[in-house]
């Protein structure tokens, strides 16, 4: 009667497979991780399998389809790799496991002796994340092998008085569903278990299996008891827990070799890294799906949530100018078409406060507005201002504009920029200036054309000086000269020549030349000095108007500075009322300066003896008649007692 059930058990858990085959016959794909760190290059892992759990090899780029928040993009890249394994062997202690062979080996002992052949076939670097737990709860967690198989080999616990029940199993998925240590590790355990009592063990593991599932967690189960206990309930409901989960059930009595655990872990150590890139343009959540084309047709991956920050790119100006200064060429100052600079050089840094640096799609330079410069392509750092419109000073604003590759831009902080623009003197004073070499050398030229004439008709023509020198001797000889009578008297002159009834004698009344009017001296005169405070070898300007300005325009100006420093109406000076000299500044760009002090528009009063700084140009200002200077008197402090 036992054959006959035993039979029947044994018929019946051969139909369990084939059951657990047919849930398990269908292919899956899985994101586990999504790494944006690299925007706007995306990256994920991806599990996939067939439908009997082996992992799926030789996927490309065409072969797999990313969806962004529901829109396709293409793969950029796929790379298979291998990572390690976080693995849980989980012990239930019973009496099945102390039983001892012919040798007077238990069948634990045997099971360890295959995990120590396992350990010592690892690579020394083996980053294998390795957990034991057992009914009293966990012995050892996320070790490496050899510390982990030290834990596992000390283990000695009492089987015969022990009661195997699910919560080793229980622990173990506590301890697997910890975070992997590495991303894309795979979870599996090991649960070594003899049979167990319990008649409502279907029940008891259905939780526990759907745990695993939940968690993609691989249980392997290597059944170790007598072979009177395999057709049991209990090693029905491990093997339903083992092939459900993409495992393997092993039963061991004593005779049987126990598997290789490499090979059960090969599928869990490969996982494939897919690259794209990405469209987003919005900080938030967003979500990725994938479809990959196998021979078993497409596998779809479910969404897999990730969150990015993106933020436009942030344009900054480096060490922008904030004045320019355009003036003529220093080697032709008086250059009226030439100013320079014609263009200046801006330099920005482009920064993404995302982090996530990306490519620009352009940059623009805006000057009050209007576009000035842009570029599409590299260098987008570097722009060149055009200044070759301005002649007239003024301030201007700069921004500039950078828009990446996503479409995203903005704008930088204006930036004010003073440009000031001397223009060269005019007017005969500044022509004369400007062709001063050909002057002197037209000069030197005339003067050498008269010397040789005068050489040439020296001797020949000596007779005719000495004869018109001593014709010029008797004029100027008062003895000799002859004396003029004027054709036209005047009607007093007449009459009294009439009165004297005498005819008027020859001469006696001279034309003489009228003397031209004599200069009237002025109050004030400005005496031009060198750098070094000496007087000047030029004339002193005097001041005779009652309103003086100075400048290098002649139609502005009545006093023409020739300097580039001074502006075309650069300062004046007034007469007072009561005789005094008051000194005023027009705005000019080097500034007008009394005793090194600058002069404003209001205006400075002026003393006998101040100096005077037209930009560049040193004078000093001298009274005519300048206030006697009190006598300094000497009292002895003798007779002052």
């Amino acid at each position: 009667m036992r054959r006959i059930l035993a039979v029947l058990l044994g018929f019946s858990l051969l139909a369990v497979p084939s059951a657990f085959a047919h849930a398990q016959a269908a292919a899956y794909a899985e994101i586990t991780s999504v790494e944006a760190q690299g925007f706007p290059q995306i990256s994920a892992l991806m599990n996939i399998y067939d439908a009997n759990g082996r992992f799926v090899d030789g996927l490309t780029p065409a072969s797999v389809t990313a969806y962004e928040d529901g829109q396709p993009r293409p793969v950029d890249d796929v790379t298979q790799s291998e990572v390690p394994v976080q693995l849980v062997v989980a012990v239930n202690p019973g009496p099945g496991l102390a039983v001892r062979d012919a040798n007077a080996v238990p069948r634990f002992t045997r099971a360890v002796e295959t995990l120590s052949q396992w350990v010592n076939s690892q690579p020394a670097d083996s980053k294998d994340d390795l957990s034991l737990v057992s009914l009293s709860g966990s012995l050892i967690t996320h070790a490496n092998v050899k510390d982990w198989f030290v834990s596992l080999d000390s283990f000695k616990p009492d089987f015969r008085n022990t009661t195997p029940n699910l919560q080793t199993l229980s622990i173990a998925l506590d301890t697997v569903s910890a975070a992997t240590p590495q991303p894309g590790m795979k979870r599996a355990i090991l649960f070594i278990t003899p049979h167990m009592d319990d008649p409502n063990i279907d029940n008891t593991i259905a939780p526990l299996i759907q745990r695993a599932l939940e968690a993609r967690v691989r249980v392997f189960v290597w059944f170790v008891d007598a072979e009177a206990y395999f057709p049991t309930a209990s090693a029905n409901a491990f093997k339903s827990l083992a092939l459900q989960t993409s495992g393997s059930f092993f039963v061991f009595s004593g005779r049987e070799v126990f598997p290789d655990l490499n090979i059960d872990l090969a599928p869990l150590r490969q996982v494939y890294t897919l690259t794209y890139t990405s469209s987003l343009s919005t900080t938030g959540e967003h979500a990725l799906g994938m479809d990959v084309e196998t021979s078993q047709g497409t596998i779809h991956a479910p969404e897999q949530t990730f969150s990015v920050d993106i933020q436009p790119p942030n344009p900054i100006f480096i060490s922008p100018p904030l004045q320019i200064l355009r003036q003529p060429p220093a080697d032709d100052p008086y250059n009226d078409e030439v100013l320079l600079p014609a263009r200046q050089n801006i330099e920005i840094i482009v920064e993404f406060p995302d982090g996530h640096p990306r490519a620009l799609k352009r940059t623009t330079l805006y000057v009050d507005g209007q576009i000035m410069d842009e570029n599409t392509s590299e260098p987008f750092e570097t722009f060149a201002w055009d200044l070759s419109a301005y002649e007239i000073g003024g301030q201007h604003e700069i921004i500039v504009n950078a828009e990446d590759t996503l479409g995203l831009q903005k704008s930088s902080m204006g930036i004010p920029v003073t440009v000031t623009v001397i223009q060269p003197p005019r007017g005969i004073q500044a022509l004369l200036a400007r062709y001063r070499s050909y002057l002197v050398l037209g000069a030197i030229g005339l003067a050498g054309i008269a010397l040789l004439t005068i050489l040439l008709v020296g001797r020949s023509g000596g007779e005719l000086f000495k004869k018109r020198r001593e014709k010029r001797k008797r004029f100027e000889d008062p003895v000799t000269q002859p004396i003029p009578v004027l054709t036209e008297l005047s009607d007093h002159r007449s009459s009294a020549a009439k009165r004297s009834k005498t005819a008027p004698r020859r001469g006696a009344w001279l034309q003489v030349a009228p003397r031209a009017p004599r200069r009237p001296e002025a109050p004030a005169y400005l005496y031009r000095l060198t750098n070094g405070g000496e007087p000047a070898s030029v004339l002193p300007i005097p001041v005779l108007e009652k309103d003086l300005t100075f400048g290098t325009d002649p139609v502005q100006c009545i006093r023409v500075l020739d300097d580039p420093s001074i502006s075309p109406l650069h300062a004046r000076i007034k007469q007072t009322p009561e005789g005094g000299f008051v000194i005023y500044d027009h705005g000019s760009v080097a500034g007008t300066w009394v005793n090194y002090e600058p002069v404003t528009r209001e205006g400075r009063h002026l003393a006998h003896g101040d100096r005077i700084h037209f930009g560049q140009l040193l004078y000093r200002f001298d009274l005519n008649q300048p206030a006697a200077e009190p006598e300094l008197k000497i009292i002895s402090k003798r007779s002052a007692s």
